[in-house]
C-alpha cells in the first residue's frame, strides 16, 4: 500500500503535478527530495511523475509511471507497477507490458474540467523554466504559474508549442494540437529520450522543431483514452481505491 510520494522541489509545472495526482488518491504525506540520493525509503513511497529512474534511486520504492533518462539506471531492484513508456521499459530491461504511460494522464478529468470555453490565442508557447524569460508576450505560458492558472491559459490556445514535455501532455489531454520545440538549445537542450518515451505508448514518432518551424501532433482518441484509462486503473489499484 502506498502511504507517501516523492515531492520534487521547485516551482515548475511538471514537478508540481504529483500533488494533485496523489492528493486525489488520498495520499497526502510527501517525501521532500533534498538529499543527493533517494535513500532510506520503502515500497510504501511512490515515485510518480518525473524522470526519476536514475542511479540516484537507492531505495526499493514503488514506481508509478516514472521514466528513465537513458543515461544511467537505478542500482537496485525497484517495485515497478508501470513506467512512462517503451523506451524506459527497454532501457531498464523490464517487461514491455509495464510501459503504460506518463503518470500525468491520471489527471484527464482534472485538466479537462479546467478547459476554458473560448480560445484567446492562435499559438501558446510553453518554455522550459530555464528559458522562461527569453520570449515575451501574452501567449507565453510560464511553467512557474500555479497549476490551475497554467492549465486554464493553455486551454485558451488553438495550438501549443512546448519546450517542456508536461506542457505537451497537458495540451494532449486538452485535445489541443502541440509541437515539441527548442527555444534556446544552448541553455536547455531537448531531452529526446524522455519525449520519445512519452509518445511511444501513443504511437507517435516525433520530429523536434523551433518556434518558426515545427510539426504538430495530437494522440488519436483511441490511444488517448486507452492510456488515460490504463494509467488511472494502475494508480487506483495501487492506492487500494
Amino acid at each position: 500500500m502506498i502511504t507517501s510520494y516523492l515531492k520534487w522541489p521547485g516551482n515548475n509545472f511538471g514537478d508540481k503535478l504529483n500533488d494533485p495526482i496523489f492528493n486525489e488518491l488520498g495520499i497526502t504525506e510527501c517525501i521532500h527530495y533534498k538529499k543527493p540520493n533517494l535513500s532510506g525509503l520503502t515500497q510504501s513511497t511512490a515515485l510518480g511523475l518525473g524522470t526519476l529512474l536514475t542511479r540516484k534511486v537507492v531505495s526499493p520504492v514503488t514506481v508509478l509511471g516514472s521514466g528513465a533518462n537513458g543515461i544511467n539506471k537505478p542500482k537496485i531492484p525497484l517495485n515497478y507497477k508501470f513506467v512512462r513508456g517503451k523506451g524506459t521499459a527497454a532501457y531498464l530491461n523490464l517487461d514491455p507490458s509495464l510501459a503504460i504511460g506518463d503518470t500525468a494522464y491520471f489527471l484527464k478529468d482534472y485538466i479537462q474540467n479546467l478547459d476554458a470555453a473560448h480560445k484567446d490565442f492562435e499559438i501558446g508557447i510553453i518554455p522550459h523554466y530555464i528559458n522562461d524569460k527569453v520570449l515575451k508576450g501574452d501567449n507565453i505560458i510560464s511553467p512557474t504559474l500555479p497549476i490551475e492558472e497554467f492549465i486554464i491559459k493553455a486551454s485558451k490556445c488553438k495550438l501549443i508549442l512546448a519546450e517542456v514535455m508536461h506542457g505537451a501532455i497537458c495540451a494532449d489531454i486538452l485535445r489541443i494540437p502541440w509541437a515539441p520545440i527548442s527555444i534556446d538549445s544552448n541553455k536547455y537542450p531537448i531531452q529526446h529520450f524522455k519525449w520519445n518515451d512519452f509518445t511511444s505508448v501513443l504511437d507517435i514518432d516525433l520530429e523536434f522543431g523551433n518556434i518558426e518551424s515545427y510539426n504538430t501532433y495530437l494522440s488519436t482518441d483511441e490511444k488517448f483514452n486507452s492510456v488515460c484509462n490504463n494509467v488511472r486503473m494502475q494508480m487506483l489499484t495501487v492506492a487500494n481505491k
